[in-house]
């Protein structure tokens, strides 16, 4: 079984960055030239200059830009306070998730001394997937509840807020039921802070916990795996890769000292 995870993890990762292979190939095409812009502009007849493709040297401001405006998302938080919560939520939960998830399950095949019933562990997993769940409340606020005039909402959006949704849900669920199916650790009413109370609030059902966590962990797992494949063919990946190109088209400190003031 660990077997066949570990190939559909390499399957869904290998489908993952040739999609971002093929999109990044996309952009560096020479006829799109020009398309790529630098932050807003003081003086709006200064034309925008030709990209020149990435330079780091030419670009000293780019460690600083991939901080603020790549980690920190410090753009997005100028231009709404609730979009960029909502990108922060959605994006930096998942990658977290993915990376205790998938990866903790691969490095505790490997040996190394990592339990899931870590505190450190249950805690961080427990809060990521209730971030995941504030980012896909407020992105459905936005799109449904108060829509924004700028916002157009077509099924693939519906359809990968309910994935979102469905997969921190879902992982509560196999918290659940490992607690259920091996007994629940000491401590962990403290850390387990929302899937020791759902293992008590599904006792009184007296099901076959040892099968359902089997079920709930390939349903969940399977998930996942599938998104991960999907990310960069979707609207998700403009999370991740916006950031990144404002960063990477952070202008030169010559052309910095140029604009007017």
């Amino acid at each position: 079984m660990d077997a066949l995870f570990h190939a559909l993890s390499a399957l869904a990762l290998a489908i993952f960055a040739w999609g971002v292979f093929e999109r990044v190939r996309f952009w560096l095409r020479p006829e799109l030239a020009g398309l790529h812009l630098n932050p807003p502009l003081r003086d709006k007849s200064r034309s925008f200059p030709k990209a020149e493709g990435f330079n780091p040297q030419r670009r000293p401001y780019f460690l600083r830009a991939l901080f603020w405006n790549g980690l920190v998302q410090r753009q997005i938080w100028r231009e709404s306070r609730q979009r960029w919560l909502m990108h922060l939520s959605l994006s930096w939960s998942f990658a977290g998730l993915f990376a205790i998830g998938s990866g903790g399950n691969f490095l505790i095949d490997l040996g190394v001394p990592l339990a899931k019933d870590d505190h450190w562990f249950a805690a961080t997993n427990d809060f990521l997937g209730l971030t995941l769940l504030l980012g896909v409340a407020i992105a459905l606020q936005r799109r449904f509840l108060s829509p924004q005039p700028h916002v157009r909402t077509v099924f693939e959006d519906t359809a990968i807020l309910g994935l979102l949704a469905f997969l921190a849900l879902s992982g509560y669920l196999v918290e659940a039921a490992r607690y259920l199916k091996e007994g629940t650790p000491a401590g962990a009413a403290a850390y387990a802070f929302l899937g020791y109370p759902l293992s008590r609030a599904l006792e009184p059902l007296g099901a076959d916990w040892a099968r359902l966590y089997d079920a709930f962990w390939w349903l969940h797992a399977s998930s996942g795996l599938a998104l991960v494949a999907y990310l960069p063919y979707s609207k998700l990946l403009h999370m991740f890769a916006s950031p990144a190109t404002i960063a990477i088209s952070a202008p030169p400190a010559e052309e910095v000292a140029a604009w007017p003031r």
